[in-house]
This record gives C-alpha cells, sequence and structure tokens, in this order.
C-alpha cells in the first residue's frame, strides 16, 4: 500500500469502533482523515467483547452520551447499511436475587429519579417472570429497558470502517505508532510505514492510548490494562429473548440467533500489551458460568465450546477519557473500561466535533483528560 505523503487533515490513531466511528463522521463531513491501526481493525477490544448495547446500568455521568449514542443505533441503517444488521435490539434486564442486590436497586432508583432520568422502568418479581418464563431463579425485580441489546461487535466496526472508506478515507493496518511529536503546529507520527503528518491527531488507541499521549508531552494518565473474559457455549433451544445482568454481581447473559449462550460482564484477567495477549483464568471466570446456570437451568448443561479475552484500559473512576490533550490539535478517546462498545457511535460523533471546533450535543466535563 503506496503511504501518502502529503499532510493529513485528521490522522486517527485506534482501529477500534470509536476510532472507525471517529473516521465515519469526519470523512463524511468532508474532511481529510486516515486510521492508522497497529494490529487489524476490531483486532483488540472493540472486536471481542460481549456486544452488549446498553444504556441501562450506566453511570449517570455518562447516561446522555449513552442515550445520544443509542439514537444513532436506532438509526444504524442510514450510516453503515447492511452491516447494522449484526444489531439485534430486544430489552435488557438487570434483577435481583438477593437483598442486597434489591437494596442496590432502591438506590439507583432513587438516583435515576433525583438526576430526571426514565429510561430505566423497575419490574416486580412477577413481571420479571413473564418477561423470562424460563428463569429458574426467584428475583425481587429488576430494571428494564426497552430497545438495549447485543451486536456481533467486529461486524458493527467493520461497518463503519467501510462507511469511512466510502466517503473518502484511508485505513491502514499493521502499522504501529511508536513515536507522536508536535513540530511548529504540525504533528509528526513516526511508524514502521513512514512518517506521517497531521494538523490533528485523535487518540483512540485503547490501552496503548496513554502511553502514545505520554510519549507526546502529554500528563501519564492512569490507564491500566485488563483482559476481560467471555464463554460461549453450543447452540441451546431459544430461551432467552434479552441480555440479563444481576444488580451487586458480575453477569452479562445474551443468547445469540444462534442458540448459544455467550457469558461475560468484567471478569478480568491480566493482560500484556507488548505481547498483545489477555490471559483466561477459568477460577473466576467459572463464577459467572455457574451465575448463569442459577438463571436459568437449562443452561447447566451447555458445553462450553469457548473462552477467550480482550484487551482493555480501564480508568480508575471507571469514566472515559475524551477531550482535548493540552497540546493543540491533539484530541482523546480512550478509557472505556470495558463498556465503551455502545458509546462508540456517539463518541465517534463528538470526537469528530471536537476536531472540527464544533459543540457536542452532550456534555463531556466528566469525561475530561486532565480530571486526574
Amino acid at each position: 500500500m503506496m503511504i501518502p505523503s502529503n499532510r493529513n487533515k485528521v490522522i486517527v490513531i485506534g482501529g477500534g469502533i470509536h476510532g472507525c466511528a471517529t473516521a465515519y463522521f469526519l470523512a463524511k463531513r468532508g474532511q481529510t482523515v486516515t486510521v492508522v491501526e497497529k494490529d487489524h481493525i476490531a483486532r483488540h477490544a472493540s472486536g471481542v467483547n460481549a456486544g452488549g448495547v446498553r444504556t441501562l446500568g450506566r453511570d449517570l455521568a455518562e447516561i446522555p452520551l449513552s442515550l445520544a449514542s443509542m439514537d444513532l443505533w436506532k438509526k444504524l441503517h442510514s450510516e453503515i447499511g447492511v452491516y447494522a444488521q449484526a444489531f439485534h435490539p430486544s430489552f435488557y434486564l438487570k434483577v435481583a436475587i438477593d437483598e442486597e442486590g434489591y437494596a442496590l436497586g432502591s438506590a439507583r432508583a432513587e438516583a435515576l429519579k433525583h438526576a430526571g432520568y426514565n429510561h430505566e422502568f423497575w419490574l416486580d418479581a412477577s413481571d420479571v417472570q413473564d418477561r423470562l418464563p424460563k428463569l429458574t431463579t426467584p428475583t425481587y425485580g429488576g430494571f428494564l429497558v426497552e430497545g438495549d441489546g447485543w451486536a456481533r461487535p467486529w461486524l458493527i466496526v467493520r461497518g463503519f470502517a467501510q462507511g469511512a472508506r466510502q466517503y473518502g478515507a484511508e485505513i491502514i493496518e499493521k502499522c504501529n505508532v511508536f513515536g507522536l511529536e508536535l513540530r511548529q503546529n504540525c504533528w509528526y507520527l513516526k511508524t514502521d510505514k513512514g512518517v506521517f503528518e497531521a494538523d490533528y491527531v485523535v487518540n483512540c488507541a485503547g490501552a496503548w492510548a496513554a502511553d502514545l499521549a505520554f510519549q507526546s508531552g502529554e500528563p501519564k494518565a492512569p490507564l491500566s490494562a485488563y483482559a476481560p473474559m467471555l464463554a460461549v457455549t453450543e447452540s441451546k433451544p431459544p430461551i432467552l429473548p434479552a441480555v440479563i445482568g444481576v444488580l451487586g454481581h458480575t453477569l452479562s447473559l445474551k443468547q445469540l440467533d444462534t442458540g448459544q449462550f455467550v457469558i461475560g460482564g468484567g471478569v478480568r484477567a491480566s493482560a500484556n500489551l507488548s505481547e498483545n495477549s489477555g490471559e483466561v483464568v477459568l477460577p473466576e471466570l467459572r463464577e459467572s458460568m455457574q451465575l448463569a446456570a442459577r438463571l436459568f437451568s437449562d443452561i447447566s448443561n451447555a458445553q462450553i465450546i469457548r473462552c477467550w479475552s480482550g484487551i482493555e484500559g480501564y480508568m480508575p473512576d471507571n469514566l472515559p477519557i475524551i477531550g482535548h490533550g493540552k497540546q493543540p490539535g491533539l484530541i482523546h478517546g480512550f478509557g472505556f473500561s470495558a463498556h465503551g462498545f455502545q458509546l462508540g457511535p456517539a463518541v465517534g460523533e463528538v470526537l469528530a466535533d471536537l476536531v472540527m471546533g464544533q459543540q457536542p450535543r452532550v456534555p463531556l466535563d466528566a469525561f475530561r483528560p486532565d480530571r486526574f
């Protein structure tokens, strides 16, 4: 592939959902944009996550961004065409199976009411059972959001990448950035495919983003890398029409259209950034599997056919970094702490706004890069 010698208007570092969505919205608005990805599009967190598309259970500071993103998910076909078929809206339930969970639900309900949000509805135990007739564990009720669902993440990312290309963006894979420097209002990116120049750099490098920013002279962000683990079962008859979680417990459970159950929810293992690898620690993942089987006894005899992990960057407050860096022309979007997939479309739109000097439609104060 020929590397363009001309100066780029914008270079996006990272080919996950946030980077590809940013490139898509920039290119759609007529901007010259190049994405550089050190491996392959959707290789890391954006391609190997559980694919949950949820507004439910968000940190209060994250709700406006999540709701704005859901607006984009609902009209995704008009943005990325047939790739949008990888999104399966249904509903999301987060149930309480013990008194601790019920107390958490009560506190959540009060906080939502105080903040003026009404997208989450509390169902009593009988309504939960009506919604999930195959549920084999009594509940104290649970939160419901209609229209949340799941997607095949790698297809959604490819959709944004393809859409960006159709609007003129270039995407260069196997292109590792190992140097980032600002000289005379021009950014120079040293890569193993040559030196790139750009007016703006958007840092969507995931778990590698803090080190990259630090190389450029930015303050060191307290980003930690872990490997969220997941498991998938053999195909079984359909019993679960929704995505389900449990208040006070680490679980995300869904049944795909293939009949397979995906079991995850953020149980972490160690990640090695230099080797692009994440561990799978079965004893810790087993707790999620056992909880899934407790909720639905039909899962107890479903054979696990694969376990895996990705690499994700976590911030101490579990909120992402989104905003301008301390140096002109550098914009950050990273640290999504294993719950950034659903946010991807809106984050791409927001980062495109920041590049172009436009006012984003959602507040970003909670995500300021300098908050640490």
